[in-house]
């Protein structure tokens, strides 16, 4: 090696030097700055024709960061704000809905209602008696009404934190065009862009809270990412731009709009369809997610649950059953049973043994809107019943009895089905069938009274008062009656003007006795030992084997069920935020500085600097006694 060559070494030495020392520099000083990425310089030689170094360029900066756990920490942050906003809310819900100890709850107020009838069956005539059963449903309609509106308002909140997430994300996203648009300049220029890049990952760790995300990097170091189920977020250095509509207020069993994305090419999609549930995780995870499933899924459940327990707890006190009488024509034998006090809601229950020799169940449902029907199984919340529905729009018991006949000779083909005259409903089985003959085997109907006396023992203590003061008969029109009835229930003004409706339950042909506790006892046994299946659209059971047992035990299982449900949420919530700290920590530790290991690295590149700059000081005074040897 000449002299010429070991002075260009040198040169080319220091020169690297003195880059690697700014770059250790700028690590020790930014080894404190959130997301900033230890950096390093590599040099690419250049030698000559015989060898001998021509050039080194040192303009290649790298980042030291171990992408592997970088994807696995980003991903991990859609689990964690999934987790935190859904254990957020149940924990609330919970409160709201308090627990089995707790003497403000539901359970509570159900339990003091309980023990205000039992003390009324032992003292019916007794005024102060008969005030505390009217007080203990009077707080109870208030609990369900303040229940139900505090649940609203969760789904309001909701519906706006959406609107805000919404604007967040549109924010991020064009955030991260920009910096991508520099990112692949600076690359095409062949320019460091390192510290752009510390910036967008810290841009894209924000994003991928909100979102389940496929992040992936293009051959031009621009980014590509993905909602999990492959709709484009950020494309071709293009962000999406997401639309959200908030709704002013969100109506019982209503769901709230859907966040829409558009790209820059116009296509549309829905970022988390309005509607979907984040259970099934075909859309993932992240807070979005969770606030779309809370306020359409996870509220909307809790609202069933009041209305369900506001629905099965009025249908318990004012119900009675309208028995039949045994008829005989011939030889065939069945029941007569009066149809006049149908409303729309209630029921007329069928069992009979067909020519099979299989028992069958049906169900007749009265409905006042004949474009309901034909009305499917799932009408009513027995599983092992056919529901058929029949029109009473005409008022007309005969015409009840024309439709059902109607309905009967195509669900029931085996039965005879008339009018027996006197405009009651006659079902007979038939002997002539083969290979067995039809037998029916009981004929009732579940019928909401009218009035508050003379109509049997059930009373209706509850009402429904959200357009004006209407009897609760669970009727299927405009979407239900009981869709929101828990934001309606209150007890019957006429109960509120005279209490002593618990105990005078007839006045013709003479009025029961003021110690009479007959319908004491009914209201208590149809609380506490009357058994019924119960709505599976509000989250416990199923269509084929829905909850059994009675209001009491409802209520009580409602209060467990958004109990565990908060208790569940908290343990994955804990759980991916656990996971989410370890991978933030061995995230951090593969790109951080390491102010030891820099400073000894400053060391050892200042002697480096050093020892080239007497290897250009030796070759100096060589070369300048070679100069003196010339002259």
């Amino acid at each position: 090696m000449g002299l010429t060559s070991a002075l260009n070494t040198a040169v080319f030495g220091i020169s690297f030097n003195q880059r690697q020392i700014d770059v250790t520099a700028s690590n020790i000083a930014n080894a404190d700055t959130a997301g900033y990425s230890k950096k390093t310089v590599s040099a690419n030689a250049y030698f000559d024709g015989e060898g001998n170094v021509a050039g080194i360029v040192t303009n290649e900066i790298s980042r030291i960061i171990n992408e592997e756990i970088q994807s696995d920490y980003f991903n991990s942050l859609a689990d964690t704000n999934y987790g935190k906003q859904i254990a957020a809310f149940t924990d609330r819900l919970d409160d709201i809905f308090g627990t089995i100890g707790d003497q403000t709850g539901l359970s509570a107020l159900a339990g003091e209602l309980t023990a205000a009838l039992s003390s009324l069956v032992n003292q019916p005539g007794n005024y102060a008696a008969q005030q505390e059963v009217v007080a203990a449903a009077d707080a109870m309609a208030r609990e369900l009404n303040s229940s139900y509106q505090q649940i609203a308002d969760l789904r309001q909140e909701a519906d706006e934190a959406l609107a805000r997430q919404t604007e967040t994300v549109n924010s991020l996203l064009s955030s991260i065009e920009s910096i991508d648009a520099a990112i692949r300049d600076a690359t095409q220029a062949g320019v460091s862009s390192s510290e752009m890049e510390d910036e967008r990952d810290r841009l894209v760790e924000q994003l991928s809270g909100y979102l389940d995300l496929n992040v992936s990097k293009t051959t031009t170091n621009t980014l590509f990412i993905q909602t999990k189920n492959g709709q484009p977020l950020f494309s071709d250095g293009e962000a999406a731009t997401l639309a959200f509509q908030p709704t002013n207020r969100l109506g019982a069993d209503q769901q709230g709009n859907a966040i829409v994305a558009t790209t820059a090419g116009g296509a549309q999609f829905d970022i988390v369809p309005a509607g979907a549930s984040g259970r099934d995780r075909t859309t993932g995870t992240g807070l979005m997610v969770a606030t779309m499933e809370l306020r359409d899924d996870v509220l909307i459940e809790a609202q069933k649950q009041l209305d369900t327990i506001a629905a099965e707890l009025s249908l318990a006190f004012s119900n009675v059953t309208q028995a039949s009488t045994a008829a005989t024509v011939g030889p065939d034998t069945g029941f007569d049973l009066p149809v006049s006090g149908l409303q729309s809601g209630n029921t007329i229950n069928l069992e009979y043994t067909d020519s099979a020799g299989q028992s069958q169940t049906i169900t007749l449902m009265a409905v006042s809107d004949p474009t309901l029907l034909p009305l499917t199984d799932t009408a009513t919340t027995n599983p092992n019943d056919t529901v058929v529905g029949i029109d009473i729009s005409s008022g007309t018991p005969a015409t009840y009895i024309t439709n059902i006949i109607a309905a009967l000779g195509t669900a029931a083909p085996d039965l005879q089905v008339s009018n027996d005259g006197s405009d009651n409903l006659r079902i007979l089985g038939d002997s002539t069938t083969v290979p067995n003959a039809t037998t029916v085997e009981s004929l009732s109907a579940n019928i909401t009274p009218s009035a508050t006396t003379d109509q049997g023992l059930g009373l209706s203590i509850f009402v429904d008062q959200r357009n004006g003061t209407e009897v609760f008969t669970d009727a299927p029109e405009n979407g239900g009656q009981r869709v929101g009835f828990a934001n309606g229930i209150s007890v019957n003004p006429a109960l509120l003007a005279d209490s002593s409706l618990l105990v005078d339950y007839q006045t013709t042909p003479a009025a029961n006795s003021e110690n009479d506790p007959a319908r004491a006892q009914y209201l208590l046994n149809a609380l506490t030992n009357e058994t019924a299946y119960f709505d599976p659209e509000a989250g416990m059971g199923s269509s084929s084997s829905p909850f059994q047992g009675t209001v009491l035990d409802y209520i009580n299982q409602t209060v467990a069920y958004q109990g565990n449900q908060a208790a569940d949420a908290k343990t994955y919530s804990d759980s991916k935020e656990a996971l989410t700290l370890n991978l933030a920590v061995r995230y951090e530790e593969s790109y951080s500085v390491n102010l030891d290991a820099e400073m000894a690295f400053l060391v050892q590149l200042e002697n480096a600097y050093a020892a080239n700059a007497r290897v250009m000081q030796t070759i100096n005074d060589l070369m300048q006694e070679l100069l003196n040897v010339v002259r």
